[in-house]
C-alpha cells in the first residue's frame, strides 16, 4: 500500500496514515486510515478489508460509503462533516511467514478500487446528497477507477515522456520508483524483470476490443448497430 500511497501523494497532494484504533473495525485483517491534506488537515478517512474470506465475503471486490461529506448533518453545521469510504478486496491472503503475496490482477484490483474511494474522499461538494460517489451519471461511474487503475502499469519510457517526471516535493522520488516498489520479490527486494513486465502490459491489452463492446452494452450504447433512421 505504501507505493499506491506515495503515487496518491503525487498525483493528488495528499497524505494517508494509518489510523487503527481510532474506529472500530469487523475484522482483524481490516485497516483504517486517515486521508490528510498538504496542510496536514484529515479531510477524509477509509477502511480496508484485502482478504479473501470465503466463509463470510462473497467474491470480487468493491467500493461503498460509509458517510458521505455534509454540511448539514456535521456536529455544530459550519465545518463539513468529513467522508468515510470502505474499501473491500478478496486478495490473497498471508500464509504463515509469508506476506500477502498479489498476483498483478489484484494489483489492478485494489488500484481499480482506490479510484473510486478517492472520488468519494476528495470531493469538495458540501450537500451530501450529490457528494463523493452520489449522482455520478453512469456513464462515468468508472472513470476515476480507470484512470487510477492505469497507473498499475505504467512503462518507464512512457513516464519519461510525461510531466511526472518530476521527483515528489522534499522526497526524491519518481512515479516510475513509486510503481516499481510494489513490484519486488518479497525475500530477495529483486523488482519484476522488465521480459515480465512487457508481457504484463501486452496482457492487459489482450481482447481489449471485446471489452468496450461489453461495457458500452452495459452502458446501453448502441455498440455496432447503424444509426437509426
Amino acid at each position: 500500500m505504501d507505493g499506491l500511497f506515495s503515487l496518491a501523494k503525487m498525483l493528488f497532494g495528499i497524505d494517508i496514515e494509518p489510523a487503527d484504533g481510532l474506529a472500530p473495525v469487523w475484522n482483524s485483517d481490516v485497516r483504517f486510515y486517515c486521508v490528510k491534506d498538504s496542510t496536514g488537515s484529515p479531510i477524509a478517512y477509509f477502511y480496508f478489508d484485502p482478504y479473501s474470506r470465503p466463509s463470510e465475503k462473497r467474491g470480487g471486490a468493491w467500493m461503498d460509503e460509509v458517510v458521505a461529506r455534509s454540511r448539514a448533518l456535521s456536529r455544530d453545521g459550519t465545518k463539513a462533516r468529513s467522508p468515510i469510504a470502505r474499501m473491500v478486496c478478496n486478495q490473497t491472503p498471508p500464509v504463515g511467514s509469508k506476506p500477502s503475496l498479489m498476483t498483478f490482477r489484484e494489483v489492478e484490483t485494489v488500484f481499480h478500487e482506490f479510484g473510486h474511494a478517492l472520488q468519494h474522499m476528495l470531493t469538495k461538494q458540501d450537500e451530501g446528497l450529490v457528494s463523493g460517489i452520489r449522482g455520478i451519471e453512469w456513464d462515468a461511474v468508472e472513470l476515476p477507477s480507470q484512470f487510477m487503475e492505469n497507473w498499475s502499469g505504467f512503462h518507464n519510457s512512457l513516464v519519461q515522456g510525461l510531466l511526472f517526471v518530476h521527483t515528489c516535493e522534499g522526497g526524491g522520488m519518481t512515479l516510475w520508483d513509486t510503481l516499481m516498489s510494489i513490484a519486488k520479490h518479497y525475500e530477495t527486494g529483486e523488482t519484476l524483470p522488465e521480459d515480465v513486465h512487457l508481457k504484463l502490459l501486452a496482457a492487459r491489452t489482450f481482447r481489449a476490443g471485446s471489452l468496450s463492446l461489453r461495457q458500452g452494452t452495459e452502458t446501453g450504447a448502441p455498440v455496432g448497430h447503424p444509426p437509426a433512421q
